[in-house]
Formats: structure tokens, C-alpha cells, sequence
């Protein structure tokens, strides 16, 4: 082999070598963020003992999310609502008009959005104002002993 030949397998070799390492970490950051999506999970909202039958209590929950590569602990707002005896749910307390928090009324028993005079039930059905839908519903349930609530984000 003459040196014209050695020269051009070398470079040819380090070539190559390099377009297949940025091949690698290139298909890492196409395909890292698929990968670490994360599903729903059930999250503890509080203890079931905390809770009056039929009246909305809210709980900020701290979760993780991930959206690509950005990660945040965001908080979220949901009011529990107990019947009394096994079943519960949850509600969003973000309003579906604008995103504002809703607040839990007791002299009217309803929920009140401050910033356009949205009212919703204590079901989440809209009564009045501009909000186009009723509130989200969270899927809840009591953990296998019966003390926690669970709520699914």
C-alpha cells in the first residue's frame, strides 16, 4: 500500500467515524423526547378524613411533567367531592372560559370564576356565564385501604 492510498483510508475512516457519532446523538435528540414521555399516574390528594360529605375541598398537587425536554413541577388545583360513603371525584378548579381558578362558594354552593362571573354546580355543570363547558372531571378514587384519596394527572 502507498502512502496516497494510507492517507485517503485514514480520512476516509475518520469520516465516517464522525458522521456516525452525530448520526448517534442527533437520532438521540429525535428520538430522547418519545422515549421519555410520561403517562398519567395516580397522585395522593389527601386523606379521606379531611373531606366533608357533598362539599368541595380543594388540594394543590405538585406534579412532574415533561414536555420534550423541558421538565417543570407544576401545581394543580382540584377539589375533591365525597358522597359520604364510597364514591368520590374530582374537579379541575381551572374554569374552561379562560383558564382562571375557580372558587368554591358556600353561601350559594356553587363554584364562581373571578375573572368573567362564571358559575358551575357543585357537578361542575355550567349555571351562567361565558364558560363553553362544565368543569374537567379528574378520575379519583380511594386507595385499597380506604384512608387516601387518589387522584389520576
Amino acid at each position: 500500500m502507498d502512502r496516497r492510498r494510507a492517507l485517503a483510508l485514514f480520512v476516509n475512516t475518520t469520516v465516517a467515524f464522525i458522521g456516525s457519532a452525530l448520526s448517534a446523538v442527533l437520532g438521540a435528540f429525535a428520538l430522547g423526547p418519545s422515549r421519555a414521555w410520561q403517562s398519567a399516574r395516580w397522585v395522593r390528594a389527601g386523606a379521606l378524613t379531611d373531606l366533608t360529605p357533598n362539599v368541595p375541598v380543594p388540594r394543590v398537587l405538585v406534579i412532574s411533567r415533561q414536555d420534550g425536554w423541558y421538565r417543570e413541577r407544576a401545581r394543580e388545583t382540584v377539589f375533591l367531592v365525597w358522597d359520604g360513603d364510597k364514591s368520590i371525584h374530582a374537579l379541575s378548579a381551572t374554569c374552561t372560559h379562560l383558564g382562571c381558578q375557580v372558587r368554591w362558594d358556600t353561601d350559594t354552593t356553587n363554584f364562581r370564576c373571578p375573572c368573567h362571573g362564571g358559575v358551575f354546580d357543585a357537578q361542575g355543570h355550567v349555571v351562567s356565564g361565558p364558560p363553553p363547558r362544565p368543569l374537567d372531571r379528574i378520575e379519583a378514587r380511594l386507595d385499597p385501604s380506604g384512608a387516601d384519596v387518589l387522584v389520576r394527572l
